[in-house]
């Protein structure tokens, strides 16, 4: 077969008769598109192009449409004040395109709380894609707080952007929630004015409105500024913490009171707000019941008094042990009569005063019973007779100890106060009936007072680390020692603390050490030669009611001819940092560089402090 294969001439040229025709559309097709019909070539396609843009725009949104995004809140309608509570947010895509970049929030009212305890006002979540004709569901825990009768209104909105369309979207809802019921009910009742500086009663009424005995409870008073406690009835359960009552048991449907005493300050006219909030103790954490809060207006006081430091505001009372005080108390008559014999006196509180080196410049009396300054118009005439709008100033100086009286775990985060009070016994009759006695408190925080050692051993006196070389210090030869920081904190918690310094050339760090305290990490950066003890949480007492925290490291000497008869350097000067957790002052130590005389080695004689050949 494959010798009777042949090969066939086939004609290609084009048949004669459809030539004209190939021809004139060829033409036509150049015409189209020559420069003469360019213009309206460009505008048809620009036509059609348009067309078809419309078109997809038009078939995209056909294809997706806002109402077809369905979301809805699912809750009870009547709650209980505090009681947990779930709510599920229901979300539908009843859309031909899915749903991109979706993000679930809520908006909570206020008085919406976690089961945490935390105060809440908004919950969001990712959700991602939605797929076509697809829902979901997520749930959310709340305890809502607020008065029986009260509406709660919370808010769902479902942020997304559609398939194949760049704009946002949303969809939301809201639902309403009636407080019903409180389970513990707490009331606040005071007086509606009160005159800056005069003493402030306060009734604060708490019932469980239940009929089961309710346990763990806990009452928390929240003071406006210018408050000072005076007295309460039952007293708070810790004697540092003046606004917690712990409560333990309330029978059902028993109903009790704390009677509250204090004294208020501020400007004329301004509102001073007492909030009481009740709740349960579980867990280390408080979770509220109920709450209330009462406002009353300061009103003009007929005498002004005022006290103060010199050269330190009121706002920023942050001072040091061992710091010398300067206080000025300025009083004033703010009535349209004159007031006689007037008493004024300071009250020393808190035990940190040194009393002992009080300064009066002669005026007023000491009282060493119960610290309190005295003057009368003996010593200063304004307070015999003061007239109206006049003023007078008294001053004293006094010190705060170098020696806070710290004896266990509980003595910290002290405070420095004077409470200064005027009256007047003989109260004018447009006064009749009004105790004319005014006080003011001035109570500042007192910084930690933490410290940095630097010691180094060549006997080392701890096990561990064992120090090998020469004794004196050898040329040429390694000799090793141990450095010793050391960390004493006093009266207030550090936080971020580090320790840190470079060691001097020719010195070498072993990588050996002794976490004596373990708290932290050391770190040595070879190319810096600096090291560094990241300490962290120094508690108050630390080298007082509880042992120092101390970090031990070894390092090697190893002389150079040049340092014959010479003490090397073998730490630089250190350095700690922390911040204090109370007065919220950044603290800086620093402790001196150590040789080779290495003086808290009493094992090294005079002879073996410097290098030899």
């Amino acid at each position: 077969m494959v010798d009777n294969f042949q090969f066939k001439q086939t004609n290609t040229q084009i048949n004669p008769a459809f030539q004209p025709k190939m021809e004139q559309e060829s033409k036509g097709f150049k015409k189209f598109f020559s420069r003469k019909n360019l213009p309206k070539t460009s505008a048809i396609i620009i036509a059609v192009g348009t067309i078809i843009i419309i078109g997809a725009i038009f078939w995209g949104r056909s294809s997706f449409n806002p109402s077809r995004v369905d979301i809805s809140i699912d809750v009870l309608e009547n709650v209980s004040s505090g009681e947990e509570i779930s709510l599920t947010v229901k979300y539908n895509n009843n859309n031909r395109v899915e749903l991109n970049d979706v993000r679930l929030i809520v908006n909570y009212p206020q008085g919406s709380f976690s089961l945490d305890g935390e105060e809440i006002y908004q919950s969001s979540e990712s959700i991602g894609t939605i797929n076509k004709k697809t829902q979901g569901e997520k749930t959310f825990k709340i305890r809502l707080i607020g008065e029986k009768g009260g509406t709660k209104n919370i808010i769902a909105k479902l942020d997304y952007k559609p398939q194949n369309i760049n704009s946002r979207f949303e969809s939301n809802t809201s639902s309403k929630i009636n407080i019903s019921s409180v389970l513990v009910r707490i009331h606040v009742e005071g007086s509606e004015k009160a005159v800056a500086g005069q003493e402030i009663s306060y009734a604060i009424e708490y019932e469980n409105k239940t009929d089961e005995t309710i346990s763990n409870l806990r009452i928390r008073l929240e003071y406006p500024d210018d408050f000072s406690f005076k007295n309460s009835e039952p007293l708070p359960t810790l004697k540092e913490e003046t606004d917690i009552w712990d409560i333990g048991f309330l029978k059902a449907n028993e109903k009790k009171t704390i009677n509250l005493i204090g004294v208020l300050n501020g400007q004329e006219m301004e509102n001073k707000v007492l909030r009481g909030i009740i709740g349960v103790f579980e867990n280390d954490k408080f979770l509220q019941y109920s709450q209330s809060e009462f406002i009353t207006q300061i009103s003009p006081a007929p005498i002004v008094l005022t006290v103060g430091i010199e050269g330190i505001t009121e706002e920023n009372c942050k001072i040091d042990v061992g710091q010398n005080l300067r206080y000025k108390i300025n009083f004033k008559n703010n009535t349209d009569i004159a007031l006689r014999e007037l008493i004024l006196k300071a009250h020393i509180k808190d035990g940190v005063f040194d009393v002992e080196d009080i300064e009066l410049n002669n005026q007023g009396f000491f009282d060493s019973r119960d610290n309190t300054i005295t003057w009368s118009g003996a010593d200063i005439p304004a307070l015999n007779l003061l007239e109206t709008n006049q003023s007078g100033e008294v001053v004293f100086s006094i010190k705060i100890k170098d020696n806070l009286p710290i004896h266990n775990f509980n003595d910290k985060n002290f405070r420095a106060g004077i409470i200064t009070e005027i009256q007047t016994l003989t109260v004018p009759a447009k006064f009749a009936g009004t105790e004319l006695k005014f006080e003011k408190e001035l109570s500042c925080k007192i910084n930690t007072q933490a410290d940095l050692k630097t010691k180094a051993y060549y006997y080392e006196p701890n096990q561990g680390i064992s120090n090998v070389g020469p004794i004196p210090p050898r040329v040429n030869s390694l000799t090793n020692y141990t450095i010793h920081w050391q960390v004493t904190n006093t009266s207030n918690d550090l936080d971020g603390v580090i320790v840190k310094s470079i060691l001097p050339q020719g010195i070498s760090y072993t990588d050996s050490y002794v976490n004596k305290s373990n708290k932290g990490q050391i770190y040595y950066n070879d190319r810096t030669n600096e090291i560094i003890w990241n300490v962290g949480r120094v508690s108050a007492g630390v080298g007082i009611t509880i042992p120092m925290y101390e970090m031990i490291f070894q390092i090697g000497l190893t002389p150079s001819v040049n340092q014959v008869g010479e003490a090397p350097t073998l730490i630089n000067e250190s350095q700690m940092e922390g911040k204090d957790l109370f007065t919220g002052i950044n603290i800086t130590k620093t402790s001196s560089a150590v040789d080779t005389s290495v003086p808290d080695d009493l094992g090294v004689g005079s002879s073996g402090k410097r290098v030899t050949q």
